[in-house]
C-alpha cells in the first residue's frame, strides 16, 4: 500500500462527560463545534465513545487536519462555552504512519463499532511494524467486513513508542469474528505463508498493546 497521507496530521481528542450531559454535548458538537472545523478545513474522522474497555461518558474524537496551521485554526471551533459539559479533556497531535486515514473518507468505510488499540514498540521497528500491519494483518480482516480507519503514532518522539490502529467493525462479535481465522479458507498457499510470517512478526516486535471497543456516533 502506497502511503498518501502526506504530512497531514490528526488530533485525538478525548473528553469524560457526566452520564447526564452525553445527548447535549453530541449536540453541541453537531450544530456548532463540526461545522467550524470544517470551516477551516478539518475533517473529522471520527467520534465515539466508551463501550468496552471504558464507560459511555468516555468521549474520542479524531480529526484530520493538512497540517499544524490549519489545526491551530480549528481550535476555535472549542471555545464554544462547553464547561458545564465537560469534566475533564485531553489532547494531542498523532502522525499517520500508513496509507490510512484516506485523504477523503468515503460513507461505505464507516462501521458502528471500532476497535481502539495501542501498541508500545521500539522506535526503531516502526516501519517493519506498518508493513507487518499492511501487507500481513488488514487485508485479511478487511476481506471479512473491517475496515481500517488509520494507523497513527505519536507526534512527539518516545521509547517505547506508541502505535495507536482505528479498525471499525459491524458489531462486538463481528469483532471477536475477525481475531481468528479458518486457514482452509486461505486462497494460496504462498499468500497465507507470508501473512502469517508478518502477523507473527508484529506480535515479535510488541512490546505491550490493548484495545478497547468504541461506540460510533453517527454524523
Amino acid at each position: 500500500m502506497a502511503k498518501d497521507s502526506g504530512k497531514m496530521i490528526t488530533e485525538e481528542r478525548r473528553t469524560i462527560l457526566d452520564k447526564e450531559s452525553i445527548s447535549d454535548y453530541i449536540s453541541t458538537c453537531q450544530s456548532t463545534i463540526w461545522p467550524s472545523i470544517r470551516a477551516s478545513g478539518g475533517s473529522v474522522l471520527c467520534m465515539l465513545n466508551g463501550m468496552i474497555g471504558s464507560p459511555a461518558s468516555h468521549m474520542l474524537q479524531m480529526t484530520s487536519y493538512e497540517n499544524t496551521e490549519s489545526w491551530q485554526t480549528g481550535q476555535g471551533a472549542w471555545t464554544t462555552d462547553r464547561e458545564n459539559l465537560v469534566k475533564e479533556e485531553t489532547v494531542r497531535i498523532l502522525r499517520p504512519v500508513s496509507s490510512r486515514p484516506k485523504k477523503t473518507l468515503p460513507p461505505e468505510d464507516r462501521r458502528p463499532v471500532y476497535g481502539y488499540r495501542r501498541f508500545f514498540i521500539s522506535p526503531t521497528d516502526l516501519s517493519e511494524f506498518v508493513t507487518c500491519s499492511e501487507e500481513g494483518i488488514w487485508p485479511r480482516i478487511e476481506s471479512m467486513g473491517a475496515c481500517i480507519l488509520g494507523l497513527w503514532t505519536t507526534a512527539s518522539s518516545s521509547s517505547p513508542l506508541e502505535v495507536i490502529l482505528l479498525t471499525g467493525y459491524d458489531s462486538p462479535t463481528h469483532w471477536d469474528e475477525t481475531r481468528f481465522y479458518n486457514a482452509k479458507e486461505k486462497v494460496a498457499d504462498t499468500l497465507w505463508d507470508r501473512e502469517d510470517e508478518l502477523r507473527k512478526r508484529r506480535v515479535d516486535i510488541t512490546q505491550n498493546t490493548w484495545v478497547e471497543l468504541m461506540r460510533s456516533i453517527d454524523f
